[in-house]
């Protein structure tokens, strides 16, 4: 356990040096929201493309990983949803539980992946992503305006729905990014002289610029009471969906590195994006940015206990 959780350190030492660096305004104002934008639109787009292109798509038991990590989303919703409706919240707070429940900070994950299991390890986690990141996104898009209905947005009824799909799909600069690596992978295309090998440079840079950019994004003055709702939206992060990840693992006999990885997307946060969705579409922007807060600050103690039981059972 010592070890793992010398393993972890750096990435959150990383983390907090973002804050501090935030916090304290250095180098200068505004430079790290900077970064963050080089992070989404460059750095990780390039480390994407480059390991969704390596990927194996001939291994059997790809399909079954796909459905690992979809169960549980399916999983870990149903659960927020049978929450928010016995607190009887309304629709902006259910929403913002819905967010801090079932999406994960890719960045992080992308991170510990790397840091924990290597390259292999980067591997089965962009093959993850490639699966979730775009699930993730429709199934919110559409919960969250069914949630807020129509007026939630500045389009009309008939309109807003596919107009945000698009929105949340063709301009996600992570989707398009898995998508050509994948593609041109299944057509045999990759690696593409020069290109790949840019790309696979920028990949180097992307996981430390971006874990410091994401520390520079906690907010400690969100922080406040909010109570029995961001329990359980972080009982369904950081329990319920890595718990249905292990079980699915067990049950279909997924062991070693592929469940390791998997259960990984379980137990980072939630992602710092999810606080713009909820502006963008009604959700509660200031729960959300303390939910994004709180379970940063609370992974740095529950990420090395849920990586122990991983590899102590999936092993």
């Amino acid at each position: 356990m010592f070890s793992l959780s010398l393993s972890v350190l750096p990435v959150f030492l990383l983390l907090m040096a973002g804050a501090l660096c935030q916090r304290w305004r250095f180098p200068m104002e505004g430079f790290w929201s900077g970064v963050d934008k080089l992070s989404y639109w460059v750095l990780f787009p390039a480390l994407l493309f480059s390991k969704t292109s390596q990927i194996d798509f001939s291994n059997p038991m790809l399909p079954k990983y796909a459905f690992i990590l979809l169960f549980a989303l399916f999983v870990t919703a149903i659960f927020v949803f049978a929450s928010t409706w016995l607190m009887q919240v309304v629709a902006p707070t259910a929403s913002s539980m819905l967010q801090a429940g079932v999406r994960f900070n890719t960045f992080v994950m992308l991170a510990l992946a790397g840091s924990l299991y290597g390259n292999d390890g980067l591997v089965f986690a962009a093959l993850g992503a490639s699966v979730l990141i775009p699930s993730i996104n429709v199934f919110l898009v559409v919960s969250m305006t069914l949630m807020h209905g129509p007026s939630s947005t500045d389009s009309s009824s008939s309109t807003s729905l596919p107009r945000l799909l698009s929105g949340a799909l063709l301009r996600n600069p992570l989707i398009v990014s898995i998508l050509l690596g994948s593609s041109l992978n299944l057509l045999g295309l990759t690696p593409i002289i020069l290109v790949s090998d840019v790309l696979g440079m920028l990949s180097q840079a992307a996981l430390p610029l971006v874990l410091l950019a994401v520390g520079a994004s906690v907010r400690f003055e969100t922080i406040r009471s909010v109570g029995m709702t961001f329990v359980m939206s972080s009982l369904a992060r950081f329990v319920v969906f890595p718990l249905v990840i292990g079980l699915m693992c067990w049950w279909l006999d997924v062991r070693g590195l592929p469940a390791l990885v998997a259960v990984l997307f379980g137990v980072v946060p939630t992602a710092t994006s999810a606080y713009a969705l909820a502006r963008q579409l009604g959700g509660d922007a200031d729960r959300m940015s303390a939910y994004i807060t709180m379970q940063t600050l609370l992974s740095v103690v529950t990420l090395p206990v849920s990586i122990w039981l991983s590899q102590l059972y999936l092993m």
